[in-house]
């Protein structure tokens, strides 16, 4: 089986009183990037990963986070990881 590079991009929606803990935890997910929404509640996060199952985890887990109302997915791409010579 050869490797993969997952890129999946979602919109968490938040509790605005609850998004510092949420943006800490967040940053404990491995992969996880959040590139902007701060101010209103709704962060804008990406993931790497290198399977589809750990995309699904890591949407899960979030999800599950205190404060957090939805994790959308918007966009999911991946791809063979090529090997170096």
């Amino acid at each position: 089986m050869s490797a993969e590079c997952h890129i999946s991009s979602l919109v968490v929606h938040s509790r605005p009183d609850r998004v510092q803990s949420i943006l800490e935890s967040l940053r404990s997910i491995e992969g996880a990037e959040v590139h902007g929404g701060m101010e209103s509640g709704k962060l804008i996060v990406t993931l790497e990963t290198d399977t589809e199952s750990e995309v699904v985890e890591r949407i899960n887990a979030i999800q599950l986070l205190d404060g957090v109302l939805a994790a959308t997915l918007v966009f999911h791409h991946f791809e063979p990881v090529q090997e170096r010579e």
